[in-house]
């Protein structure tokens, strides 16, 4: 059956999140505040079809920020924008981070760019994941919390063991593992400086709509 890895990145003094999903949605591993070598040894014991990080790849060859960033903005969705190199900024340290994990896995994950998408290590957005499953933004009245969890709670993940929103984001990220195994997937970027994988079959035609508040439509 297929397990899809999806990791939540953060500056290391923080460490990593990382939730795996097999085939029917089910938490097979769930494990918070890694450091990068516990990511690669859980990875290599797991054998997973594809590893699903929430990071760029690398940093923007020519812009303030790269393709997949700006097109993302087109559905109302907005990424931090991946830069060319800062140096040493300190807000960027976790993109560094993201970085080591592509380069880590490399040898047996290779990064994804185009095709097929077993067998990689592929970029993902969990804000882009939710926002697209949801079919629509986040409403002004629901927190992100909320918001993201019902997107597991739609596509079948028991999301009760996961206690943070890092490891959520990591499941999220599984999540477009999951479906673009499946053969459910779309991806927005250049793939010499890093596509994003998408859930969905299809992009939206335009911009989405932010769902009325909750509390005007009855709640939930």
């Amino acid at each position: 059956m297929d397990v899809a890895i999806g990791i939540d990145v953060a500056e290391a003094r923080k460490g990593l999140d990382l939730v795996a999903l097999d085939g029917e949605r089910r938490v097979v591993a769930a494990h918070r505040r890694c450091t990068l070598g516990e990511v690669v040894a859980v990875i290599a014991d797991l054998r997973p079809d594809v590893v699903c990080i929430d990071s760029p790849p690398a940093w923007s060859a020519v812009d303030r920020s790269r393709t997949a960033e700006r097109e993302l903005r087109r559905f109302g969705i907005t990424a931090f924008s991946t830069p060319t190199d800062p140096g040493d900024h300190p807000f960027y340290r976790w993109m560094r981070v993201g970085f080591s994990i592509f380069d880590a896995i490399a040898t047996d994950y290779p990064r994804y760019r185009s095709g097929s998408i077993r067998g990689t290590a592929a970029e993902v957005f969990p804000e882009a994941t939710a926002v697209l499953l949801r079919g629509h933004l986040r409403p002004s009245d629901e927190s992100k919390a909320a918001f993201r969890r019902a997107v597991l709670t739609d596509h079948g993940v028991d999301h009760a063991r996961l206690r943070s929103p890092d490891a959520v984001d990591a499941a999220l990220a599984a999540l477009t593992g999951v479906l673009a195994l499946a053969g459910t997937c779309s991806t927005l970027g250049d793939p010499a400086e890093g596509v994003i994988v998408l859930p969905v079959a299809a992009l939206p035609p335009a911009r989405l709509v932010r769902s009325a508040p909750l509390l005007s439509s009855g709640g939930r």
